[in-house]
């Protein structure tokens, strides 16, 4: 039997994410984030596995005649085709014939991040470093790259040599306005994550300065500016950002999402209320407002604007989602089961959906839930072996193994997450559950005092709560 040597609270460091459901930490962490991020996803290539390439995404606007651009498409659907090699001669072609277009191992690049197949990506640009010195675009996708796995040293200097070589670049006045673009974004991104402010501030103006019609830009200004005190600042550029580009956050959510990260929450509900009165069938408003409300643990509010969001845009994913993280909260699983399948058959790919309903459908008494649940967990655990999504998949099939008898195989798996110091409050809680059915409840009131003490909201915090109950009374 596994012992678990590692989970006395003085060893055991849990980690502050929720499980199963959707993130519910603080919706202004993620609204900084998303802003963060937008540098690289946006601006800087090629994102998601999910993204559709064309010969645009490839070149841009660096070739301005329509015979390349046709060989580009060409060359994608080699690419598509598997056919690796012709792609690439393909791309060759295309820069010899045409200097201005970038560098065909950059082209190849992108297609590789398109799949997701980043090692690929990584390799193709070491080689394009060597064979075009001068072209600032290798260091800027490396610099993505190192960006979003949190390598912020590897990016900061990468993102660097980028701007010293933009600044040098002559051979497509385009590409170099985009190059110093794209600079400025990244630079500006390492000092948000560092919490460096002013030399964040520095960099978004020259961004704004070369782009004025940046939504995004603006947006992250204002981040920054409400970061360093200047309320008002701030919030004229997300007014900025809301005229550039109508489908934005409105300024009122944004604002109310930054006084929530700084322990405002009063100053933030007026401004949601606000927000809503203002846009009372904007989707995007509700459901933000939902999720805020969810996180204040104000269930009532969060199901009645997720449930607007519903009336609104009858399949918004994201809102079956919270309406079903909600009636988990509640311990309603039979409408928790309904919008976790309903988003689940809306979005069969979607990790929060699939989780989700694993989760709930191993409470029910019925054996081919149960065995649904099973196939499930277990099916999420080898789709995401090796990516962000690992340790929620690997913490459901460990609960919904103990659930069904295979205690063995749960705190194995338990175990070795715990040791990775990577346990997800849920998680915390699983393992409690565990310690306490074995007798040891001594380790599991510690575990459970040191996982409810913190503000985490997560789906097995009342499960958590009566377990904690339970125990002190039983040690009376």
């Amino acid at each position: 039997m596994v012992a678990f040597a590692r989970l006395t609270a003085a060893e055991m460091k849990v980690a502050a994410l929720p499980h199963g459901v959707v993130s519910l930490c603080p919706l202004a962490c993620r609204l900084v984030v998303a802003m963060v991020v937008a540098c690289a996803a946006g601006l800087v290539g090629m994102s998601s596995a999910e993204a559709q390439i064309t010969a645009d995404t490839l070149v841009g606007k660096s070739i301005s005649d329509d015979a390349p651009l046709q060989e580009v498409t060409n060359a994608i659907n080699r690419f598509r085709d598997r056919d690796i090699d012709g792609c690439r001669a393909m791309l060759e072609r295309v820069k010899s014939n045409n200097p201005k277009a970038p560098p065909p191992g950059v082209m190849m690049a992108m297609l590789w991040m398109g799949v997701n197949q980043l090692p690929q990506a990584r390799a193709e640009l070491e080689s394009t470093v060597g064979k075009f010195a001068a072209d600032p675009e290798p260091y800027l996708l490396l610099g993505d790259l190192a960006f979003r796995d949190g390598r912020l040293i590897e990016s900061d200097l990468l993102f660097s040599k980028a701007t010293e070589l933009a600044a040098k670049f002559t051979e497509n006045t385009k590409r170099k306005r985009d190059f110093d673009i794209r600079c400025n974004a990244g630079n500006a991104a390492v000092h948000e994550a560092r919490k460096e402010w002013e030399e964040a501030q520095k960099h978004l103006q020259a961004w704004i300065e070369l782009d004025p019609e940046a939504a995004s830009a603006h947006q992250r200004l204002g981040v920054v500016l409400f970061q360093m005190g200047k309320e008002d600042l701030a919030m004229a550029q997300f007014k900025d950002a809301k005229k550039l580009d109508p489908t934005v956050q409105l300024p009122e959510m944004s604002m109310a999402m930054l006084y929530d990260s700084v322990k405002k929450q009063d100053t933030a509900r007026k401004l949601i209320e606000s927000a809503i009165k203002a846009s009372p069938e904007d989707a995007k408003v509700l459901l933000s407002a939902s999720q805020w409300y969810l996180g204040q643990s104000d269930m009532e509010a969060a199901k009645v604007n997720a449930e607007k969001v519903l009336k609104v845009d009858p399949k918004n994913l994201e809102a079956r989602i919270v309406c079903g993280a909600i009636a988990r909260f509640a311990r309603d699983y039979k409408t928790a089961e309904k919008y976790f399948s309903d988003a689940h058959f809306q979005s069969p790919s979607n990790f929060a959906a699939a989780n989700s309903l694993a989760l709930v459908l191993t409470e029910s008494d019925d054996k081919e839930s149960q065995q649904r649940a099973l196939e499930m967990a277990e099916a999420n655990a080898a789709m995401h072996r090796d990516n962000a999504n690992q340790v929620n998949a690997l913490t459901t099939l460990a609960w919904i193994y103990y659930k069904q008898g295979r205690r063995e195989d749960a705190e194995k798996i338990l175990s070795q997450i715990t040791q990775n110091n990577a346990l997800t409050t849920d998680g915390a809680y699983y393992v409690a559950k565990i310690l306490s059915d074995r007798g040891e409840n001594d380790r599991a009131r510690k575990i459970l005092e040191q996982v409810l003490g913190s503000e985490a909201l997560f789906a097995t915090r009342p499960d958590a709560t009566d377990l904690l109950a339970k125990i002190k009374k039983d040690a009376r």
